[in-house]
């Protein structure tokens, strides 16, 4: 009878047809409730089901079948008391419960789902197989046509993961789906106005967009969820962070997921549901890799030998990699060192010499403005001690004391003190009053200096 049933899903799946989706849904979903009683060969066994169909447990054998079909969520999504499909990991965890208590062995989790919610998604896995270890439950995964995301991460709570043919594994990531709708709003003719207290509270920049703040948290949860997804897939599969990493969310085909260490077996539906039945006389296979085929065992140890050996090796390398790196910037520094105490010196020299070519220059003229001082000035010590009086004035008042000197000069020359003392006296008699007077009215004016 499985069989047939097996072969009925397959004409109905995978193929187009004209049929209401809700006809086609209760189909589908009856034909799953009859695969899961027949699932054992013992006709006369005692079959037990939920009301949902969501499980169905053979006493006899202590063989049970979990349905996990659809999208995944944490709690069950209802519309006036009605469930609407899918799973949801409460209702997961309370099945799984019930099946452990009425002494299941084996448990098949008969998988179709591309995933869901990420919420509680590795704690429902992580109770499933710590139920099961607490009470010697061995868990089998059947994929059949889909375990991607979070269903893929609730088959790694299985002892093995078998798939059917065709079908597809992975998606060994997170999603986090953002809509804006502020331009649709403001075509629409609407204004948001947002009033809130609380930096952080709303995600919307001035213009309508989201903030960069925003967008920085959200990438920060997500990468910290797929450090977690990758790291309880790498656990359960017994392979490394990195090569889970690697897959890099695709989904695979049986042939590449057996390859990548994702599955371990793959099997046609009827050939899973003979091999479930087999089982059942010894559920309690012991898990994947622990040891107790000496082969099996020599193998896994050889492996993870191996991917030490590897580790190490690449660590060795990349240590050496960073000594030679800090001796080039040894070298490097050395020489910026070196080359920086030449600056130094350099820069010292060049210091003195500015500082003797400054003392020259000053020096020349001192001597410049002593010169022209004694144009208008006989009395050359007079003229020198005037020019040290004004040695730290600048350029505008030096001028202007010239100037003032030259004016009395030229004054004097055309006065009638000129006339008098030409006639009376001689030359040097009136040159020396007319300096003295010169001297006298100029000593006055001068702008008092700071030294």
């Amino acid at each position: 009878m499985a069989h047939e049933l097996l072969r009925i899903e397959e004409r109905l799946t995978n193929v187009p047809h004209l049929v209401h989706p809700a006809t086609f849904e209760t189909i589908l979903n009856y034909l799953d409730k009859r695969k899961a009683e027949d699932f054992t060969p013992t006709v006369e066994a005692k079959i037990v089901r939920d009301d949902w169909g969501n499980y169905a447990f053979n006493d006899e054998s202590g063989v049970a079948v979990m349905n996990i079909d659809g999208p995944l969520t944490y709690k069950p999504i209802t519309i006036m008391g009605m469930e609407c499909g899918g799973a949801n990991y409460q209702t997961m965890k309370k099945d799984f419960a019930s099946l452990v208590d009425m002494g299941a062995k084996l448990i098949a989790l008969n998988i179709s789902s591309g995933g869901g919610e990420a919420y509680q998604c590795f704690a429902t896995a992580r109770y499933m197989r710590e139920l099961a270890q607490a009470n010697d439950v061995r868990i089998i995964s059947f994929v059949d046509g889909l375990a991607a995301s979070a269903a893929y991460a609730l088959a790694c709570a299985g002892d093995e993961i078998i798939v059917a043919e065709g079908s597809e594994v992975g998606s060994i990531g997170v999603l986090v789906r953002l809509i804006n709708d502020s331009k649709a709003l403001e075509q629409d003719g609407y204004e948001r106005v947002f009033v809130t207290a609380g930096k952080e509270k709303i995600p919307y920049a001035a213009d309508g967009s989201f903030r960069p703040e925003f967008l920085a948290d959200i990438q920060e949860k997500v990468d910290a969820l797929y450090t977690e997804f990758t790291g309880f897939v790498a656990e359960r599969r017994n392979l490394s962070v990195e090569s889970v990493i690697a897959t890099e969310a695709k989904t695979f085909v049986p042939e590449k997921a057996l390859q990548l260490g994702l599955i371990d077996k793959v099997m046609t539906i009827e050939g899973f549901y003979e091999y479930l039945a087999d089982t059942s006389a010894s559920p309690n296979i012991p898990e994947r890799n622990s040891g107790s085929n000496p082969t099996d065992m020599f193998n896994a140890q050889k492996n993870e030998e191996t991917l030490k050996m590897e580790k190490i090796a690449e660590l060795e390398g990349q240590l050496a990699t960073a000594l030679d790196d800090v001796k080039a910037k040894g070298v490097e520094l050395t020489a910026l060192t070196e080359a920086n105490a030449k600056l130094v010196a350099d820069l010292a020299k060049a210091n003195e010499q500015l500082a003797e070519l400054n003392g020259v220059i000053a020096s020349n003229k001192q001597a410049s403005r002593l010169a022209t001082l004694k144009q208008y000035l006989a009395d050359a010590s007079q003229a020198e001690a005037i020019n040290a009086s004004l040695v730290d004035a600048g350029d505008a008042v030096f001028e202007a004391v010239v100037g003032g000197y030259k004016a009395q000069a030229e004054k004097l020359k055309t006065s009638e003190l000129f006339t008098e003392l030409g006639e009376q006296g001689g030359e040097n008699d009136f040159q020396a009053k007319a300096e003295n007077k010169i001297v006298e009215a100029t000593r006055n004016k001068l702008p008092k200096t700071n030294k």
